[in-house]
């Protein structure tokens, strides 16, 4: 077990994430059972909306998981009709990814209401409180993105 943080203002941050983290499950849970898909498959199909040809490595880079892991995300999404695999035209030995309709339909409908989920949870708040969120969570993003870069090294230069 982990003895906590001497920073009480890193706890309650830690509380709060996790808090803030739950609103979203009720449009998780909406796409879980509209569709079957996880949150990590979600992500996934928009990674690939946003740069369609990506590789299983290039995925797992940017979902922080192994390429083991992707291809078994790769597989059930093919078998879902959501996404196709093709070789890649730069690399005989590589794969590139492809949204199928349903997929690109998944993708565009998550964007969307999404969007107006999140819209519905912050309306309530000024500009001034919009702004020092939007700058928290950028400076968050981009702690996190450098966390987890030093976590992928790590776990390359083990394997």
């Amino acid at each position: 077990m982990n003895t906590p943080d001497p920073r009480p203002a890193l706890e309650e941050a830690i509380v709060e994430f996790g808090r803030a983290s739950a609103l979203l499950d009720a449009i998780r849970l909406r796409f879980w059972d509209a569709e079957g898909l996880t949150v990590t498959q979600l992500r996934l199909l928009s990674w690939v909306a946003d740069e369609e040809g990506l590789s299983n490595a290039d995925l797992a880079d940017r979902l922080y998981v192994t390429r083991p892991s992707v291809s078994a995300l790769l597989d059930r999404l093919e078998r879902g009709g959501f996404l196709r695999r093709d070789i890649s035209p730069n690399d005989r030995r590589g794969i590139s990814i492809w949204l199928q309709e349903r997929g690109r339909r998944v993708v565009t409908t998550l964007a969307q209401e999404g969007h107006d989920y999140v819209a519905r949870l912050l309306e309530g708040l000024a500009d001034a409180e919009l702004r020092e969120i939007t700058g928290a969570l950028a400076r968050l993003v981009e702690a996190g993105a450098a966390a987890r870069a030093r976590d992928l090294q790590a776990d390359r230069n083990q394997s």
